[in-house]
């Protein structure tokens, strides 16, 4: 009886010992300490594309500070395609210039990203804009 105790104490600790290892923990989201202005002309029908380095997972924040003259264009954060020379988009929207953030989240990931500046079809003129964006 002893021996068969043994046996299955045995068993039972050495099969604990296979269980799935423990994931990492996930990184701690850091406050956007780098600020990046770019600056621009876009033409009508016009797609102008800025990239940015994000070094630690954290908070981004795009200001569209200025457009003049005064229109609504579309922004956008997203990743650099090389093979397209392309920003692929993760959100965007249509937005006028002003003081106020207009896109927040985080970046999950380091490494570069990009922001998007484009025509939503109102353009009536070329106009030239000043973005920020504010990241880790």
């Amino acid at each position: 009886m002893k021996k068969i105790l043994t046996v299955v104490l045995s068993a039972t600790l050495l099969m604990g010992a296979c269980g799935d290892p423990t994931p990492p923990a996930a990184p701690t989201p850091v406050t956007p300490t780098t600020t990046e202005t770019f600056t621009g002309t876009l033409l009508l029908a016009g797609n102008n594309i800025h990239t940015f380095t994000v070094s630690q997972v954290g908070g981004v924040k795009v200001s569209l500070t200025s457009v003049s003259p005064s229109a609504a264009v579309g922004i956008g954060v997203g990743t650099p395609s090389t093979a397209t020379g392309t920003c692929l988009l993760l959100g965007d929207l249509t937005a006028v210039g002003g003081p106020s953030i207009q896109m927040s989240g985080t970046a999950t990931v380091t490494g570069t990203f990009c922001v998007a500046v484009f025509d939503v079809g109102n353009l009536v003129e070329s106009v030239t804009y000043t973005i920020t964006v504010l990241h880790s």
